[in-house]
Parts: C-alpha cells; structure tokens; sequence
C-alpha cells in the first residue's frame, strides 16, 4: 500500500458574504476561473489564476482572502507572487493582518459590491520534500505544470451553487501545449455546485500525452516518466470498466489518471473528483502502479470521508487487490500477496491499538498511526464479510452493505457512522455492532482463516517488527534530529548516531510495509553529509499470514 490522500493540502479561501443560495429551479450563476501557467524557465513557472465571481457583497473589516501555502513534507510554503482584488468600484484597497500561525489574510479596505474579481499568481515550482507528505503542491516537470485544485485554486466561502467557467490560457507555455484538469481537456463548465469544488480536482499543463479507452483516460508530460506508461494504463482501463460493472453503474463513469514526478513516496498519490493523481519516482515502475490505482477507483464508488477515513480508506484496500483478482487481471497468487502485505504492517504494527479517533489528530505524527485506516480498517471489512457470509449461508456478502451505502449517496442522503453501524446491526445484530466499536477502540481484528476465501487458510508465523531504532520525533520536526537512537538498533548499526541531523530521506509508509526494503538517508555530522541505509526492523513478533490450501483451484478460491 502507497500512501494517498483525499484532500488538498493548500487552501486559498475568499471568505465572503451576503450571497444568498441559488433558489429551487432557477439557474445557478456563472462564476469564471482563468487559469494562465507561464513558459517554464530553470524549473520555474508563474501561474496566474483569475477568478470573477458575481453579486458578491462583503463587508470592510472583515478577513476577504486567507491563503494557506504550505503543503505538509515540504521544506517552505509556497511563493504568492501577487494577488489583487477589484470589484464594480475599481480596485479594492487590502490590508494583510498580522498572524503567528495558519494561513495569512488580507482585510479589504472598504465594502466590496458587485462582480468581484480575484487575481492572484503563484509561483510553480519544486520545494525540497522533507518527509512525506500528500503530494499535491504545485510543481513542475520537464515543459509542464501541475497541482491539485487545493495548491491552485481559491476555494471561495460563498453560499449557494455556482456554475463554473474553468478557461485555460497556455499561450505563454509555447506551442504544442494544453491545459486539462479532472473535469476534461481544455476548456469545460462545471455543473451547478459549490465553488469549494475547484479544490477537488487535478490541473496540468504542457506538451501532453494520453492513453484513453473509453470513460478512462490517462494523462502526463510528455517525455517525462522513465518508464512507458501506457501499458499499466491500459490495464487500469480494463480495471476501471469491470469496477463498474462490480459495483452495478448503469453507465462506465468518466475517469482519469494523472502522472507526474514525486520525490518523496513515490508511488502513492492523491484522489480527486473523478480522478487520481500518482507519482512516479525511485523504486516505481508501471507494474507499481496497479494496487494503488486499483485502490484508488474504489474510492471513486466507496468513498465516504464523512463516516471515517477507516471506511473509505479500509474497504477501498478490502477491494484494490481483490476486485482485479475476480477480473482476470491479478493471479490468486498476486491477490495473496496483497492479503499478507496488509496482514504483515498491520498485526506487527507497534501501535495498532491506537483508538480510531486518535488517528486524523495524530496522522502526520508517526507512520504507523497513519496507515491504520488502511489496514485495520482493511481486516475489520475482511472479519464482517466473512460473518455475513456464515450468517447468510453465502448468499450475502459485504457488498451487499456497501452497495446500501453507495445508493444513499448518490440518492444524496446523508452519511455517517450510525448510519453504517445501523446496517451492521440489521445484517448481523449487536455481534456486528460490537465489533465495530471494538474495531474504533483499537480492538485487534483478526479475520477467520478461511474470511478471504475457501482456498486460502490462516498460518501464525514470526516476523520483524517496523522500527526506526530512534524516537519517531525525531524525522517529523524540522530540523530533523536524531534522538533516542536505541542501543544495538539497526540504525547504531548502520553507523547513525544521537544528533546527527537528517537532511533528506524516503517517506516512511512504502518502507513500513516491505519487510526487504531499506530506509536510505542522507545524515549531516560536523560538517559533512553522507549517506546511511538500513533495514528499520526490530524484534520478532508473533503474526498472522494466509497461504493457499493445496490444490485448491482458482474457480473455488473465486467462489
């Protein structure tokens, strides 16, 4: 499992009001968003947005604009070039007021009335990463620019819905260039909605490629993967149509891929509207590519963020090996590969009985809080599927739930935990429902040996436990020095040292969940940098593994 994330990590909010909703059956207003990159000089380019927005009213005195460029991993905010606002008067005078922290703001000087008009420019280019983080700011690659909406657009705090201009302006890139973003190539309106919407999506910009089939199309800058990325894109295609087909779309929904560069956790990536964004980096090739695409469509019928990060993010891995599977396109022995690698990070996890509401608070904190969503979550859908398989005599199955699930949402109504414990209750009574309160109180969820199919059985083994040999604070300050280095630790070994001050290193979640891989960093001690890799394993701990059953056939192990 890659590390991805469902929300932007840069928020430039207009902060308005007196605009009142859009009335039942009349026309949402039209709000226009012009978007204008700059030719990409010594890996830098400005890009303008501007944003008209009609029948605003806001009154002087109150924060107007609050911009919010940092993006957690990185090593500073992102540069705000320039940023103006006008409106039916002429330009409106701004004051920036003082803050010690969170995002800066900017008080209008006088009421603001009329079509407003918002300008502002950003300067895109590759902040050093740190640690990990979402990798959602905006950068460059090679001639092309790109970022999720929440590193680009303004999210303004305007009632009501909008219908959305999205323009593109690429004529100062050159020629031969474009501009796309979740919502389609070049030019496109945005149906009725709220303006918060530009933040979900993914914008780039430059000499483009694609592979497209169908709904599913695919996108990067052209020359730039070191890999050809069009064969895994046409597996992630045929993916995409069985997805759909799984979870009962009367029609393939519209999706796309896009890829760029990440220097840290490459790899993972971000999930928007209708679409992903994966990185491609050290250690990643198109073959990668696929658990992590095949989780992230999931999240495009699943995902729910307001019942919990452990139900989006743990069904979402219950399926991204397992639909592929029953589509033909992983072998029995991939999809188990898959089981064991999520069983591995989670029954070693040294933290895995930290409650589930601790989890978001602290999910920057240490990387074995951070992929608790995934995994227990992932094990507590694996011991619910097989309870409402024996309850039903196979005839249901965790599906059936999430389907439940999926139709109130598109039906729009709303969802929450209740509303999902309630279903549990329904299908298994208060046996299910215990299990989910032992599940958010950091229960172990240990599914039966036969929960993830008749062909595969459970097996206890030993294996080595995650662990940095230092005090995890350490490499999640800035600056990132070493403490508490632990005696005879991996990372003594490896010649680390208490003070040593590490200036660059791999984010940690890809190497938590391969007992093979190393942790490489890049220490600095009196005056000198040098290079330090080691295996962040400790003692042996007693876990659980599944293997196939002997001469068991992939017709009965899909049954």
């Amino acid at each position: 499992m890659r590390a991805a994330w469902r929300a932007g990590a840069i928020a430039v909010v207009l902060a308005c009001g007196g605009v009142a909703p859009t009335a039942a059956g009349a026309e949402a207003p039209l709000a226009t968003v012009v978007i204008r990159p700059g030719k990409v000089v010594d890996a830098k380019a400005p890009v303008e947005v501007t944003m008209t927005l009609p029948g605003v009213d806001a009154p002087a005195g109150r924060p107007f604009v609050a911009a919010g460029l940092f993006t957690p991993g990185l090593s500073r905010p992102a540069e705000l070039l320039g940023l103006g606002v006008s409106d039916d008067a002429g330009p409106v005078p701004l004051t920036e007021a003082p803050v010690a922290n969170g995002p800066r703001r900017w008080i209008p000087g006088r009421a603001i009335r009329g079509q407003a008009v918002l300008k502002y420019t950003l300067l895109a280019e590759n902040i050093p990463a740190l640690s990990g983080g979402p990798p959602t700011a905006l950068r460059v690659d090679g001639d092309g620019v790109s970022g999720v909406g929440g590193a680009l657009m303004i999210t303004p705090e305007l009632k009501g819905d909008y219908r959305i201009a999205l323009t593109w302006d690429v004529s100062a890139m050159g020629p031969g260039v474009e501009g796309v973003s979740s919502w389609g190539d070049g030019d496109v309106t945005l149906p009725a909605g709220p303006l918060a919407q530009l933040g979900r999506g993914v914008y780039m910009a430059g000499p483009l490629e694609r592979e497209t089939h169908g709904a599913f199309s695919a996108v990067w800058v052209r020359g730039q993967p070191p890999f050809d990325p069009r064969p895994p894109m046409r597996w992630t295609a045929k993916l995409h149509s069985f997805m759909s087909s799984y979870f009962k779309d009367a029609t393939e929904p519209p999706y796309r891929v896009f890829m760029r560069f990440n220097p840290m956790n490459a790899g993972g990536g971000a999930a928007l509207t209708h679409s992903f964004l994966v990185t491609y980096g050290k250690d990643v090739t198109g073959e990668s590519f696929k658990a992590i695409l095949g989780h992230e469509m999931t999240h495009t019928w699943t995902a729910s963020e307001a019942v919990g990060k452990w139900y989006s993010e743990g069904n979402a891995v219950f399926y991204q090996a397992m639909i592929p599977w029953k589509a033909g396109l992983f072998t029995t022995d991939q999809y188990l590969q898959d089981i064991n690698e999520t069983a591995y990070r989670y029954f070693t996890n040294a933290l895995r009985d930290t409650p589930e509401d601790q989890v978001v608070p602290r999910f920057w904190e240490d990387t074995r809080i951070r992929v608790l969503p995934y995994d227990r979550g992932a094990m507590y859908f694996a011991v619910l599927n097989g309870k409402v398989r024996r309850a039903s005599g196979g005839e249901r199955s965790i599906d059936d739930l999430i389907q439940v699930m999926m139709q109130k949402a598109r039906s729009r109504e709303t969802l929450s935990e209740q509303v999902w414990v309630d279903l549990v209750r329904k299908e298994l009574g208060e046996d299910g429902v215990a299990v989910h309160r032992s599940m958010m109180a950091g229960g172990l969820m240990l599914p039966e040996s036969d929960d993830f199919g008749p062909c595969f059985r459970r097996t206890t083994t030993t294996m080595r436990q995650f662990d940095l040999g230092f005090d995890n604070a350490s490499i999640v300050s800035n600056p990132k020095v070493i403490k508490g280095l632990k005696p005879g630790s991996e990372a003594e070994k490896a010649g680390l040292r208490n003070g040593d001050v590490v200036t660059y290193g791999v984010a940690l979640d890809a190497v938590q969940g391969d007992i093979d891989r190393k942790l490489e960093m890049k220490v600095t001690r009196e005056g000198k940098t040098f290079d330090i890799a080691y295996r962040p394993r400790g003692a042996e701990v007693e876990t659980y593994q599944w293997e196939r059953v002997p001469d068991a056939s992939d017709p009965i192990c899909k049954s």
